[in-house]
């Protein structure tokens, strides 16, 4: 990769900064493809002075995850039709100074569920999770056709006469990675076989949910491939070019 004074910067703004693995797949299809861009990391402690950076130094685009899905939103310009729908972010795009928040999270989510073959329309789907990135699963799955079920920590006394009728759990929640990697919102006991368990986090791929889920016999989606094409989608907002899926999902390993 040769930086110079036309590379093109691609940011990340979250709470993982220092061990997401967005990097390599972000920056292993800039090569591939031959592009001047590069994805780095920043560190924000001041969420409205980094937003101004983007502005101010030309940054081209950022990722956005927890905990600033929502909270950044008051700092933007403008919301896409997408991102104004759920009330929350996972890319911001700079526009000659002018910054669009995006989001393809709940897109990225659906696309990890189809490619497992498993089936939305007028399924019963638990979303455990009140975040940003439970509410854009809820609209993407909604849009699908999907009966939603939103359930959040202080609910979760629902959970146990919902699981019952469910098709398909989802976990939005940041429950299964550190510091709560031994834990998980749903007790093994209510899992069974013919249940699809998807599980957004990526660190651990294997949460105590997932191992509990495995042992029972359930469908396993991991977040993995929801992050996957989230980010191929928003390699399409960041570039205008269509993304090298394979190099990415290569990346991923």
């Amino acid at each position: 990769m040769n930086i110079n004074g036309q590379t093109k910067i691609i940011g990340f703004f979250g709470q993982t900064y220092k061990t997401s693995i967005m990097y390599a797949l972000y920056n292993a299809a800039f090569k591939a493809l031959n592009l001047n861009y590069v994805y780095v990391p920043f560190a924000v402690t001041d969420l409205k002075k980094a937003v101004d950076g983007i502005r101010h130094l030309g940054i081209n685009a950022v990722g956005v995850t927890f905990p600033f899905k929502i909270e950044i939103i008051k700092y933007l310009d403008e919301l896409d039709g997408n991102a104004k729908r759920i009330g929350a972010v996972n890319a911001v795009i700079n526009r000659n100074g002018k910054l669009i928040g995006v989001n393809t999270d709940g897109q990225g989510a659906v696309l990890a569920l189809k490619e497992k073959n498993v089936n939305l329309k007028n399924k019963k789907i638990i979303i455990l999770g009140d975040g940003g990135a439970s509410k854009s699963i809820a609209v993407a799955v909604s849009d699908e056709g999907g009966k939603i079920s939103l359930l959040n920590r202080k609910n979760l006394s629902v959970l146990n006469k919902e699981i019952k009728k469910a098709d398909i759990i989802i976990n939005a929640t940041t429950v299964g990675m550190y510091p709560e990697i031994n834990k998980s919102l749903i007790n093994k006991k209510l899992l069974f076989p013919d249940l699809s368990v998807m599980e957004i986090i990526t660190q651990p791929k294997e949460t105590k949910l997932v191992k509990d889920a495995h042992k029972v016999g359930c469908r396993i989606v991991y977040g993995e491939r929801m992050l996957l094409w989230q980010a191929v989608l928003k390699f399409k907002l960041f570039t205008g070019i269509d993304a090298p899926v394979k190099i990415m999902e290569k990346a991923l390993c």
